[in-house]
């Protein structure tokens, strides 16, 4: 649908009241109408009651054929004495008051009614007409309908008022969602600075739509900006498994040596499988999955034991040592190698930061913690920025699996880095 098959508000308003208008004046004239006919009809039925007993007690009485009863009404023994200009139906009800025409009227409108009465009059029951007519009636009800035309010009009158003041509320209340949209469209594409509430008439559902956007545009903002990140982490992460195996490659070329092309061929390897965990993690982040379906299962000493032996390296020449101690069973619901780039880079992080002391890896029901007593969050950030696409790939894992990783001081000295697991380890919707 283009803009221009959308009406505006204003526009909207004066279809929607114009509809409601002439919805309520027909409905005004249909009842004053149908309340006007109404009352004829049940007035005319008592006046043709009241004139049915008279006629019954008067043609008893008097040897007469047609009577006159004031000041209405008539009464005809037998349908041929009927004036012959009413438009008389065949099957005419008895005792039942009905309208009929009359050809010498101007329109066809009922303004007479008649009804049908069997009475006995004297020892023989004869079918006696009763007719009905008050002219005066009918001219009041015209003028009733007169009065009517008059106050319609005033109701026309006070609806195109009120037509007028709707319409002028609604270019004010619609005035600032006006200025709201030509400020977008003015905007750059890369402008996602907040912005500010547009003069005139503010109302609530206006500032609403404002925060909300505001707060679309910092998601998207920092959608960027990780984005961002993760491009500028990336070479510096990849760089070295791809150095590692381009220096093998090249040694290789440099000795038959059997122990040492065993020697390039788990560097290879090494450097291989750490590449094609960082990928596949990366892969699952960006894929949309079922976390529901995923089966539970225990994180072990061994597997904790496996990670931190691959990044032993980093405390060459240090007086490290590290742990693995097991409060209870911990139950996941991830594969391991997401758990590997996910622990991998706290423990990281944790042997790259201590120069001294211990690193301990501690692990409960509800949560995994990576404990150093390294220089701790003061001395050097240890946020995303700080060391790369490491601790940004372990967010988004946590994200997605509904944790929540945590880092603060370890008392004095050192960081402590908790993954809090979601209770009974069920994933949850992923976050941000």
């Amino acid at each position: 649908m283009t803009s221009k098959q959308v009406k505006s508000a204003k526009q909207l308003t004066f279809s929607y009241f114009s509809i409601v208008a002439f919805a309520i004046i027909s409905i005004h004239f249909a009842l004053l109408e149908t309340t006007l006919e109404d009352f004829e009809l049940i007035n005319a039925t008592n006046r043709l009651q009241h004139a049915k007993e008279v006629a019954k007690e008067v043609l008893s009485e008097n040897d007469v054929q047609t009577i006159s009863i004031p000041p209405f009404s008539h009464a005809y023994i037998g349908k041929e004495l009927l004036p012959s200009d009413l438009n008389i139906p065949d099957n005419l009800p008895k005792d039942t008051a009905v309208a009929v025409g009359s050809d010498d009227s101007i329109s066809i409108e009922s303004e007479y009614f008649i009804m049908r009465s069997d009475l006995t009059i004297g020892n023989d029951k004869k079918t006696v007409y009763l007719l009905y007519y008050d002219d005066i009636y009918e001219l009041s009800e015209n003028q009733v309908f007169r009065n009517q035309a008059k106050q319609l010009c005033i109701t026309l009158l006070l609806i195109l008022i009120s037509l007028f003041v709707i319409l002028s509320i609604s270019r004010r209340l619609t005035a600032p969602l006006s200025e709201l949209t030509n400020e977008l469209e003015d905007r750059s594409v890369t402008d996602l600075s907040p912005i500010q509430p547009p003069r005139g008439v503010v109302s609530k559902e206006l500032l609403q739509l404002v925060t909300s956007f505001n707060l679309y545009s910092e998601r998207i903002h920092q959608l960027l900006e990780r984005e961002r990140s993760f491009n500028r982490y990336a070479s510096h992460e990849l760089r070295t498994p791809l150095m590692v195996m381009k220096g093998s490659i090249s040694l290789l070329g440099q000795s038959n040596d059997p122990a040492f092309i065993e020697k390039q061929r788990i560097r290879l390897l090494h450097a291989s499988n750490e590449m094609n965990d960082f990928v596949t993690t990366l892969l699952s982040l960006t894929r949309e999955e079922n976390l529901t379906n995923l089966s539970p299962r225990a994180l072990g000493h061994d597997e904790l034991s496996s990670i931190a032996i691959e990044h032993q390296h980093l405390l060459a020449n240090k007086p490290v040592e590290w742990r693995v101690t097991m409060n209870g069973e911990t139950t996941v619901k991830a594969p391991e190698t997401t758990m590997k780039i996910l622990i991998g880079n706290l423990i990281k992080n944790a042997f790259a930061c201590t120069e001294q002391g211990t690193v301990t890896i501690e692990t409960s029901p509800d949560s995994i913690k990576v404990i150093d007593s390294g220089i701790g969050l003061g001395s050097k950030p240890r946020g995303v920025e700080g060391f790369g696409l490491g601790l940004l790939i372990a967010g988004d894992i946590c994200r997605k699996y509904g944790w929540q990783l945590n880092h603060y001081n370890n008392g004095s000295q050192g960081c402590i880095a908790e993954i809090m697991l979601t209770p009974g380890d069920t994933p949850s919707e992923p976050q941000g």
